[in-house]
This record gives C-alpha cells, sequence and structure tokens, in this order.
C-alpha cells in the first residue's frame, strides 16, 4: 500500500539564495508535479522568467502583483492564478506584509530539487 507523503514548511531546510529576498522550499511528487512554498518580502518578487510547466499559484497571505505576458493582475490572500506553460511571467509583492504564495507545476520541474528534511515533528500517528 502507497503511503502519503506528509510536507510540512516547518521541518524543511529553506534556500533563502533564489536573489532578490525570496525564499522558499520545494516538495518533488515526480513525474507529476513539483510544489515551491515561497515566501516574499515587501517590495521583492520573482524577475521574468518563464518554463515549460504550467504553473497553478495559490497566494495564502498579503498582495502579489503577478504580470503574465501583456498583462499584469493583483493577487490578494486566497487568489489563485493559472499561468500557461512558456508565458513570460513575473511577480512583486505590492502590500507591507510578507507575501506567502504556493506554486505548483505540472508536469514536474527538472531543475528543483527536494527540500532537505531537517527536523520531525513527529506527524505520523502510532
Amino acid at each position: 500500500m502507497a503511503k502519503a507523503k506528509i510536507f510540512d514548511v516547518n521541518e524543511q531546510e529553506w534556500k533563502r539564495d533564489w536573489g532578490n529576498g525570496l525564499s522558499s522550499c520545494v516538495m518533488k511528487l515526480p513525474p507529476l508535479a513539483t510544489l515551491q512554498y515561497w515566501e516574499l518580502p515587501a517590495g521583492c518578487g520573482a524577475e521574468p522568467h518563464s518554463h515549460e510547466n504550467i504553473q497553478l499559484t495559490y497566494v495564502q497571505n498579503g498582495k502579489m502583483q503577478l504580470n503574465v505576458d501583456d498583462e499584469s493582475y493583483i493577487l490578494n490572500e486566497g487568489c489563485f492564478a493559472l499561468i500557461p506553460a512558456n508565458a513570460v511571467h513575473s511577480t512583486k509583492n505590492v502590500g507591507s506584509t510578507t507575501v506567502v504564495n504556493i506554486d505548483f507545476f505540472l508536469p514536474d520541474r527538472d531543475d528543483r530539487e527536494d527540500s532537505v528534511k531537517i527536523r520531525d515533528f513527529g506527524h505520523e500517528m502510532k
């Protein structure tokens, strides 16, 4: 029987060298998907880029500007955005608090690695 995979961002080692103040942790589910949990300080964001993956972005906390090709959007807490594969896109925290957003990439991204689990909060019930 297959086991559930539990991913607690508080148990992971965070990568903090993405540039522009961004930090994240990653859970890979190859070949299906990659999940990336981000924190963007006020005024920071991701530079324009594209990739072969469809990207579903969810804003859990804060206010983020999303630019996709020639369109701009404001995403508030609770908003989802579907970014097509190969679309040039960027983000910026336009609020005064840290943005927490979660990206789901379909299929799995080859340029991401699983975050290293550095603590265990005992999610498995015995």
